[in-house]
């Protein structure tokens, strides 16, 4: 690898991981406020309230970002027989992950456009500029992954606030464990096109938020 290679990747690491660090973060912060204002506080005691980006980060979800530009953050700690609905609360909280990073995405897009069309800006915060843009589309990526229905992703705990027995398959470890697997197994392996798949699914939404 020669020195202009590395110095390209370098370049784009600088702006690829704070990006990461925010979508993570927001998206993390979503549940926990979210489990909160319903009645857990769970989260608050273990000090996952937080903007803290540390406090948040799951080491092989950060790496499947960075690598995939889809992955996960450090569960939130949630107990669900601590919400004033069961039912409910389950879905609230699992959407508002996914819901805080189309929030995130949304606010951004605003602020983008504005710099991405002003000369000045274009000329001296062009690192801030592909930063906003950067985080926008891993927002949007986190987001759609973890709506997938397979656990432990976000969109597994809304399938299953709507069977007769919810709490049966959130604390299932073994459940957890196999999607797991199954997903990096989706994700690795090229010929089931899984990523591009996901990838399709995310353009047209990035598109809408910063043109193009």
């Amino acid at each position: 690898m020669n020195l202009p290679n590395i110095k390209g990747m370098l370049a784009n690491l600088i702006i690829l991981i704070p990006a990461v660090l925010i979508a993570l973060t927001i998206h993390e912060f979503g549940h926990a406020y979210a489990a909160y204002k319903l009645g857990d506080t769970t989260a608050k005691e273990e000090g996952r309230l937080s903007l803290n980006p540390l406090r948040h980060i799951d080491p092989i979800g950060l790496l499947s970002l960075v690598i995939f530009r889809f992955g996960w953050g450090k569960p939130v700690p949630v107990d669900f027989t601590a919400l004033r609905n069961l039912r409910k609360g389950m879905i609230i909280v699992s959407l508002a992950g996914p819901l805080s990073n189309f929030l995130l995405a949304g606010a951004l897009s605003l602020i983008y456009r504005l710099m991405a069309s002003n000369s000045i800006a274009l000329s001296y915060l062009g690192y801030f500029i592909s930063l906003i843009q950067y985080t926008i589309m891993l927002s949007v990526y986190l987001a759609i992954f973890n709506l997938i229905p397979i656990p432990p992703l976000d969109g597994s705990k809304i399938i299953f606030a709507l069977t007769k027995n919810p709490l049966r398959f959130i604390y299932d470890d073994a459940l957890n464990y196999y999607g797991i697997i199954f997903l990096v197994i989706l994700l690795a392996i090229p010929i089931f096109g899984f990523d591009q798949l996901l990838m399709q699914i995310a353009g047209p939404i990035i598109k809408f938020f910063i043109g193009g």
